[in-house]
């Protein structure tokens, strides 16, 4: 919850009545003016750290016991990084697959319990550079390959958690430059 966009989507839920527990690298401390402190908590996660994400959802047990729409967003490299193979920096692509692939990952696995007694919805947002049937240029390497790696994981998650009532859902918001020209 650290894009206007995310920020947006937030405020928009709890206009709608949801209680929202949202999670930020952020401090959750800079979003106390911003937000609308009776239906909505930021809690400080980085998803890079398991330990982190732990935190955040004992922190998040502390205000509800059970969570109906786990909504993943991921951190992002792009841009940081040169397009192509030959250019490619094995460091950026290990943070990359960290933030993109592995963290949402591992917050999907810490929600779980409290999805048990909730609707059971999955919803990740995440990015067009990760298709591979679209193939996209331009893109870094480590981005769209971390992204195709979580677009993978997802699809294997629906197989192994859509026979026990969850549903899934994956949404492309549009690249930071196209959320700030709207």
């Amino acid at each position: 919850v650290h894009r206007p966009w995310e920020c947006a989507l937030v405020q928009e839920f709890a206009k709608k009545g949801w209680r929202v527990m949202g999670c930020s690298p952020i401090p959750e401390e800079e979003f106390q003016d911003a937000l609308d402190t009776d239906k909505i908590h930021i809690f400080t996660m980085d998803t890079r750290s398991r330990e982190s994400v732990r935190q955040a959802v004992r922190r998040i047990q502390e205000h509800t016991s059970r969570v109906d729409l786990l909504v993943c967003g991921t951190a992002s490299s792009q841009g940081r990084e040169a397009a192509g193979i030959a250019k490619m920096s094995a460091d950026l692509v290990l943070e990359d697959y960290q933030a993109n692939t592995l963290g949402p990952i591992r917050v999907i696995e810490a929600c779980l319990p409290l999805m048990d007694n909730g609707l059971r919805r999955i919803a990740l947002l995440s990015d067009v550079q990760g298709s591979l049937g679209l193939g996209l240029s331009g893109a870094g390497t480590g981005y769209a390959m971390s992204k195709a790696a979580l677009h993978m994981a997802y699809t294997m998650l629906h197989g192994d958690l859509s026979g026990k009532g969850f549903t899934f859902r994956l949404f492309e918001p549009g690249s930071e430059l196209e959320t700030r020209a709207s």
